[in-house]
């Protein structure tokens, strides 16, 4: 149980300093950062799952949602990475929700699927074509 709180202060700490560094510098993260901070935070999220800390997962996939938000996330400026941007910010959205409802089952799908999305917008950053026929709109 200690152990627990801790690692989701620690979790919640790094976080913070991160956007606060972020804020106080005036401007986003280079790309590179933000990447290595999201799978960070998607790691943290795994381990949420896994052990049913619903706690860990909703701030990790709120983070994930912030993360998105930011210019430095852009790795691209095209209609296909706008896409797949959003089908990545909606299953974060989607995976707070779940941990907040306590869904584990939900969570897991929405985290599979976070997943999915990562996988096909770095095929579609390699320029892999065949990633194309992977895009999913976004539901209305």
């Amino acid at each position: 149980m200690k152990t627990k709180l801790l690692l989701r202060l620690a979790i919640s700490s790094l976080a913070a300093v991160f956007l606060a560094v972020v804020a106080q510098a005036g401007n986003d993260p280079d790309t590179s950062e933000i990447m290595q901070h999201k799978l960070l935070h998607a790691q943290f999220i795994l381990r949420g799952i896994a052990l049913q800390d619903f706690a860990l997962i909703q701030t990790n996939a709120l983070q994930l949602v912030k993360l998105s938000q930011m210019t430095g996330w852009q790795a691209r400026q095209t209609p296909e990475y706008a896409l797949f941007s959003m089908e990545f910010r909606r299953h974060a959205e989607s995976l707070a929700k779940a941990a907040k409802t306590k869904n584990i089952d939900a969570a897991a799908l929405a985290y599979t699927q976070l997943t999915f999305s990562c996988v096909s917008c770095h095929k579609h950053l390699r320029g892999d074509s065949s990633t194309r026929a992977s895009l999913v709109l976004p539901r209305g």
